[in-house]
C-alpha cells in the first residue's frame, strides 16, 4: 500500500472481506495474564470451567417452574426444624448434582466484539485463539474412550426457566441429554452479542480430578486445565493494545508453528456490524510488515479513517520546520533527544 491510496477505505474493505466470509472456526478470547501465556503457549493447556465459576450468576441456574407452583414452593416444618420445598430439593438433587461434574469451554464465532475484547481480553491487551472447525476431533479434546464432544450454539431466551414435569420421559426420568441442553446451552438474551458456542466435557476426563469431598459440591473452586492440540489452532489475533513484548513472543510462536497471525485495530468513527460506535478490524500480518507490527506501540490513541486517509510523511531539514515548534521549543527538543536516545 502506498501513500497515495485511500488507506482508511482500504482498511474497511479488508475488514469487510474478513467479516463477510463464512466463519466456520471458533474463537476464544484470552487476557494477557502471564499464567495464561504459560498455559496456552508453553504447556498447551486450556481451562474447562465449572458453571459456578463463570461470570454470569444465572449460569445453569434456571427458574424452576411447576404445573402447581403453590404446592412445590412451600417449605415444611417438623419439630421446629425447617425442611426444604420441593423446588429447593429438586434444584439440589437434579441441577447441582449434575452441573458441578462438568466443565465448559466457551467459544464464539465473533472475533470483532469490542465488548468481548474489553471484558475477556483485558481491555484489548490480550489475544484470541482461532480454533479450526474440527478442533474437537483432535485427540486431546476427546473423552478417555475416544468419544467426540459436540460443539453447540447457545440458545438465547427471554426467561431462563425449566419445568421438570415437561421434560420427563414416559418412565418418569429426565434424559441426560435433555437436561444438559436445558442447563448448559441456554442463556438469557442479555448475552446474545457473544454469539457463544460451547463444548461440555466431564471433569472426570481430567487426570487429576477428584470429586470434591464436601456436601456442597458447588463450592468446588479448583481450576481444571486440559491439554489441547496446538495443531488445532488456525490463527492468533493480537489485541489492539497488546504490549510490544507480548506481540514479539506470539509472533515467534506463530513462526515456529506455522500459524497465521492477525492484528486487530480500533477505528473510532466507524460503527460496528451491530450499529455500536467504534469498530474492531482484523488484518492479517504478512512477513513484510511483521517488524512494523512489533515496533508499533499499544494502540492507546485509537485512530479514525479521516486520520488514516490524510496521513503522510513530510521531510523537514530542522526542528523549527515543525508547525508546532514555536512556543513549544523545550518540549519538542526533549522529544527529539528521547527519539535519538531510543
Amino acid at each position: 500500500m502506498n501513500n497515495s491510496e485511500d488507506i482508511g477505505a482500504e482498511i474497511i474493505r479488508s475488514q469487510e472481506r474478513f467479516a463477510n466470509s463464512k466463519i466456520d472456526s471458533y474463537f476464544k478470547y484470552f487476557s494477557d495474564d502471564e499464567d495464561i501465556f504459560e498455559g496456552i503457549f508453553t504447556n498447551h493447556v486450556i481451562r474447562f470451567t465449572q458453571p459456578r465459576a463463570l461470570n454470569d450468576p444465572l449460569e445453569s441456574s434456571p427458574i424452576i417452574r411447576f404445573h402447581d407452583n403453590k404446592i412445590n414452593y412451600q417449605s415444611y416444618e417438623l419439630n421446629g426444624m425447617l425442611l426444604p420445598s420441593i423446588q429447593l430439593f429438586s434444584r439440589v438433587q437434579v441441577i447441582e448434582s449434575q452441573i458441578n461434574s462438568y466443565g465448559i469451554l466457551s467459544l464464539t464465532q465473533n472475533p470483532f466484539s469490542f465488548n468481548m475484547w474489553s471484558q475477556y481480553a483485558n481491555g484489548h491487551r490480550g489475544f484470541i485463539l482461532e480454533f479450526k472447525p474440527d478442533f474437537n476431533f483432535y485427540p486431546s479434546m476427546k473423552s478417555k474412550s475416544g468419544t467426540v464432544y459436540e460443539v453447540k450454539k447457545i440458545n438465547y431466551i427471554d426467561e431462563y426457566s425449566i419445568c421438570f414435569e415437561d421434560i420427563v420421559d414416559k418412565d418418569g426420568f429426565i434424559p441426560i441429554k435433555v437436561l444438559h441442553d436445558e442447563l448448559f446451552f441456554k442463556k438469557t438474551v442479555r448475552w446474545k452479542y457473544e454469539n457463544e458456542y460451547r463444548m461440555i466435557r466431564p471433569l472426570s476426563d481430567y487426570s487429576g480430578y477428584k470429586h470434591p469431598e464436601t456436601n456442597y459440591v458447588y463450592t468446588d473452586t479448583n481450576t481444571y486445565l486440559f491439554p489441547f492440540d496446538f495443531d488445532s489452532v488456525a490463527s492468533i489475533i493480537l489485541g489492539a493494545s497488546m504490549s510490544q513484548e507480548n506481540k514479539t513472543r506470539i509472533i515467534d510462536i506463530c513462526e515456529k508453528n506455522n500459524i497465521v497471525l492477525h492484528q486487530s485495530y480500533i477505528v473510532r468513527n466507524v460503527k460496528d456490524r451491530f450499529g455500536e460506535p467504534s469498530t474492531v478490524i482484523i488484518l492479517q500480518v504478512e512477513d513484510s510488515n511483521k517488524n512494523a507490527v512489533i515496533n508499533s506501540k499499544p494502540q492507546l490513541f485509537c485512530t479514525d479513517t479521516v486520520c488514516l486517509d490524510n496521513r503522510d510523511i513530510v521531510k523537514i531539514t530542522k526542528l523549527s520546520d515543525l508547525p508546532y515548534y514555536k512556543d513549544h521549543e523545550k518540549i519538542v527538543e526533549e522529544l527529539w533527544d528521547n527519539l535519538k536516545n531510543s
